[in-house]
C-alpha cells in the first residue's frame, strides 16, 4: 500500500468517527462498504449488515461523545483507531482495528474497556514505579 493510499484510509476512519459523533448516519453508511462486517470482541456480537451496523449506532441511549485519541494506518494496510467516549457516569475507551476496500470500510475488529479504578491491592507498587493518571486527561483525545 502506498504512503497516500495510507493517509487516504486513516482520514475515511477519521470521518467515520466524526460521521458518529455528529449522529450522521447516512454519512456514516456511505463510508462502509456493501459486504461490511464488524466484531464486537468485548460483547461476542458480530454484525455482517452495514445498514444494521448502522442502526446499532443510531439507536445507542443518547448522551455520548467521542473523543478521537488516535488514528493511524498500518504497515499492513489496515487503521488502527483509539477513541474514548464520554457518556456519564461513564467513561469507555476503544481499540479498532479497520480493514478498507475500495476507498470504503470493510470491516472492524473492536474492543471496548469500560474507564475504571485500579484494584487497592496495587496501590502498594506506587512507590516502586507505579503512578496515577486521569485517562481522561489526555491531550490528544479531540473530537474528531
Amino acid at each position: 500500500m502506498s504512503v497516500l493510499a495510507d493517509a487516504d484510509a486513516a482520514v475515511t476512519v477519521r470521518a467515520m468517527w466524526a460521521a458518529f459523533e455528529a449522529r450522521d448516519w447516512p454519512r456514516a453508511r456511505a463510508l462502509l462498504h456493501d459486504s461490511f462486517q464488524a466484531t464486537w470482541w468485548t460483547s461476542g456480537e458480530r454484525f455482517t449488515n452495514a445498514d444494521v451496523f448502522i442502526r446499532a449506532q443510531a439507536e445507542y441511549p443518547e448522551g455520548w461523545a467521542i473523543r478521537l485519541i488516535e488514528c493511524d494506518a498500518l504497515r499492513d494496510g489496515r487503521v488502527l483507531s483509539i477513541v474514548r467516549v464520554d457518556h456519564p457516569p461513564q467513561t469507555f475507551f476503544a481499540a479498532s482495528l479497520c480493514r478498507l476496500d475500495g476507498g470504503r470500510i470493510a470491516a472492524i475488529d473492536e474492543y471496548w474497556a469500560t474507564a475504571e479504578a485500579a484494584p487497592a491491592w496495587r496501590e502498594s507498587l506506587d512507590a516502586h514505579g507505579r503512578q496515577r493518571f486521569n485517562a481522561c486527561d489526555d491531550a490528544r483525545a479531540l473530537a474528531p
